[in-house]
């Protein structure tokens, strides 16, 4: 048995304050006697005899002086080892991403493992060594090496949620680098998520269980002449459920939707003829679940005058109706080989290019026949499975399934950016050039299945923005736990971000500045820069990831290995059994007293 807090045991100094209250305690009770000689004879025997003769009948002394030594064993924190394993090094890993937010069994997944790891590790040998890292969207190792077992309870207790995305198999590498170091070791993970240990020793001590979330996945929204028109997309990842999703023009209530929605379902939700002048808007679920962050999403209100488009395409009406729904783009349509007139901000050609591009404007090109002014194209060959890869034109299509027939692959220009891959051909890239940019998609939208795939209208919404400079996906919104990059004006004497939590974080003014790290918490976030006497706000959203919102999916599966004795089940802590004798003992010694003394 071991004390974690052998401190409280100086309280046992109270025990001789006790003895002492009853040895000099006196009782007196008057009677009337025709004699006092016998009881001048019984004081004499009184007073020869010891003072613990007091003691000797006295049953409610007995009962205290065990209710105080119950009591001060409780506080000293008493825990017994059950067949705990003697390792030299013990690895803990304590996944904090978004969705251990989630309610576990009684608290929140995170505050279930860090009150299970304070179990294990106060059932663990002294001489073991204790190693403790967090897992989110990066590894930190929080303690290493360490034998003071109040010092790693601490930073157990220390461990924060991110609310970010993140895979726990992702701490393989740091885990494996940290045990080759170890002659005897142990590792245990507290996840909801399945962990593959392949040759490490550990344990997956599991915090999933099986939850009801819907959750907000996505919203964007464009003008309409003096109108919003706003688009929300959720998800309902438990059974059968209905909810009411509210609009908010920043904290004023704007619209009400009424959402229906089956299990494993996702709908999208538009609100039309929105009228706000507010700089944000949000929207919100009524009805509360395993997981609040994301029951709540933001946008940044575009401000900007709307861009003219020229499409130069033979009827390529899936492309045409997605930038259609784009309220603040004004298209214009003209056929292949048509001259062009006028000036655009942006120009697509589908299929067929004009020798000479356009030197003004940006430009996107779609299933290119030939090479052009900008990048090299290979013949067509055989497709396959489309690949996205991450950039802030492909941001909100994780999830992306779509399969093209036939693809040309692209020369990417030092100065671009593949986005999209299918094989080992750059299906797409995007970049910027002498102030212009330009991209180009190598496949024909007709022979693939992307454009009935639900992502496709936010992959064309985000690559207008990313084309005409609108307010970009990557510029106004982010997910909980991304670094957020701050370009600080040259003027700029102070720079400093206020948090949806009323923090002022400054950011300081030495460039390059670096990253905003602590965007933990979905709301809106302002970066001020200020200039002598004026003051720049910018307003950016951050955003829930939907990555983590499957609360019913992240079950630890049975293929999670494990080896050795499990360390996860290594004792039990005796304070809350102390406290609950201690308070038997009190309600006895209360019976005994009323019956004793009759009242």
């Amino acid at each position: 048995m071991k004390l974690y807090s052998p401190m409280s045991l100086w309280f046992l100094l109270l025990i001789p304050i006790l003895i002492l209250m009853y040895i000099l305690k006196q009782k007196y009770e008057e009677r009337q006697i025709p004699s006092l000689f016998l009881w001048q004879q019984v004081l004499a025997e009184t007073e020869a005899s010891t003072p613990f003769e007091k003691f000797r009948n006295n049953l409610l002394f007995f009962l205290q002086l065990l209710a105080l030594l119950l009591a001060i064993f409780a506080l000293a924190n008493p825990f017994i080892n059950i067949g705990s394993k003697n390792f030299e090094n013990v690895i803990i890993v304590v996944d904090n991403s978004g969705s251990m937010s989630a309610i576990g069994e009684k608290y929140t997944r995170l505050e279930e493992a860090e009150k299970k790891a304070e179990d294990m590790v106060k059932g663990l040998s002294s001489d073991s060594r204790i190693t403790l890292v967090s897992a989110s969207k990066n590894s930190k190792v929080e303690l290493s090496g360490s034998t003071d077992r109040k010092e790693v309870i601490n930073k157990i207790k220390a461990i924060k949620p991110t609310n970010s995305s993140g895979d726990i198999n992702d701490t393989y590498s740091l885990i494996k680098s940290i045990c080759n170091s170890y002659n005897s070791y142990k590792v245990v993970y507290y996840t909801d998520s399945d962990v593959n240990l392949k040759e490490i020793n550990g344990e997956v001590v599991s915090l999933a269980t099986p939850k009801e979330n819907v959750s907000l996945d996505y919203i964007s929204q464009s003008k309409d002449n003096d109108y919003l028109r706003v688009m929300v997309r959720v998800t309902n990842h438990g059974n059968e459920s209905n909810s009411e999703i509210l609009l908010y023009g920043e904290e004023k209530l704007l619209d009400i939707k009424n959402v229906d929605i089956k299990s494993g379902e996702t709908k999208t939700v538009y609100f039309d003829k929105v009228q706000t002048k507010d700089r944000f808007i949000k929207c919100e679920l009524s009805q509360k679940d395993a997981l609040d962050e994301d029951n709540v999403i933001y946008s940044i209100v575009k401000q900007k005058d709307g861009s003219k488009v020229l499409m130069s395409s033979n009827q390529n009406v899936f492309l045409e109706k997605a930038i259609s729904t784009i309220k603040d783009i004004e298209l214009f349509k003209t056929n292949p080989g048509e001259a062009i007139n006028g000036d655009y901000d942006l120009y697509i050609f589908d299929g067929k290019v004009p020798e000479s591009l356009p030197k003004k404007g940006n430009i996107l090109i779609i299933n290119p026949e030939q090479n052009n002014d900008y990048f090299n194209v290979s013949s067509e060959r055989d497709g396959g499975k489309g690949n996205v890869l991450s950039h802030a034109v492909t941001k909100y299509m994780d999830k992306s399934s779509f399969v093209v027939s036939k693809v040309k692959n692209i020369e990417v220009p030092s100065w671009g950016s593949t986005i999209i891959k299918v094989g080992d051909n750059n299906a797409a890239f995007c970049g910027e050039v002498k102030g212009q940019k330009v991209g180009a998609i190598a496949f024909d939208l007709h022979n693939s299945d992307m454009p009935l795939t639900p992502e496709f209208p936010i992959f064309i919404n985000n690559l207008m923005s990313y084309m005409l400079n609108r307010d970009t996906v990557s510029g106004t919104q982010y997910y909980t736990g991304e670094n957020i990059e701050v370009i600080p004006q040259p003027e700029a004497n102070k720079i400093w971000i206020k948090t949806p939590y009323n923090d002022n974080i400054d950011l300081g003014t030495k460039y390059p500045l670096k990253p905003f790290d602590e965007a933990y918490k979905p709301g809106i976030y302002e970066i001020h820069q200020k200039i002598d006497k004026n003051e720049q706000t910018k307003l950016i959203a951050v955003n829930f990831p939907t990555s983590e919102s499957d609360t019913s999916k992240n079950i630890a599966s049975k293929n999670s290995q494990k080896y050795g004795g499990e360390l996860s089940k290594s004792g039990i802590n005796l304070t809350n059994i102390l406290l609950a004798l201690t308070l038997l003992v009190l309600i006895i010694e209360w019976f005994a007293y009323v019956r004793i003394h009759g009242r």
